[in-house]
């Protein structure tokens, strides 16, 4: 998803800010903001959970509809051939 589309989903949940998000999942609202350009573990974990939304919908090209994450610290992880 687009980073606009994700952030309207979040003002339209019931948390309807990043830092709700932050303070009810542990994460700062600066890794938050950061997980839209750069991979982000945590705050990419805790945006889905808040928005009930799986990650591979949120972030498709950082994660596999299996769970299994594509990209690490910026660079796509290597794939058993």
């Amino acid at each position: 998803m687009h980073e606009a589309d994700i952030l309207a989903a979040v003002r339209k949940s019931d948390f309807r800010f990043l830092p709700a998000i932050a303070q009810r999942y542990g994460v700062t609202d600066v890794a938050l903001r950061a997980s839209f350009k750069r991979p982000q573990l945590r705050a990419e974990k805790a945006i889905s959970k808040a928005l009930k939304i799986p990650l591979h919908i949120l972030w498709p090209e950082r994660w596999s509809p299996t769970g299994e994450r594509l990209v690490r610290r910026g660079r796509t992880a290597k794939r058993a051939a």
